[in-house]
C-alpha cells in the first residue's frame, strides 16, 4: 500500500506547490453537483485527501462526457 503525504494528490501523487489551486472533499461537495460527487475517485477520497487541478479537471471532463 502506498502511503501519501497529506499534500500529495489523491489521484496522481503529485506534490503540491504553494501557488497551485487544489480541492478537497468539502470543497467538491460545496461546489459541484451530485453527478461529479458520485464519481468513483471522488467517493474514495477521505476528508483529508487532496486532488490537484489537473486531476479534478479530468474528472469533470469525464462526468461531462458521460452526461452527453
Amino acid at each position: 500500500m502506498k502511503i501519501l503525504k497529506i499534500m500529495d494528490c489523491f489521484v496522481c501523487s503529485k506534490k503540491k506547490e504553494d501557488f497551485e489551486v487544489w480541492s478537497n472533499k468539502i470543497i467538491i461537495a460545496a461546489t459541484y453537483d451530485s453527478e461529479l460527487q458520485n464519481h468513483e475517485l471522488i467517493r474514495k477520497m477521505t476528508e483529508k485527501s487532496m486532488i490537484c487541478h489537473d486531476c479534478m479537471q479530468s474528472i469533470i471532463n469525464q462526468v461531462n462526457q458521460n452526461m452527453e
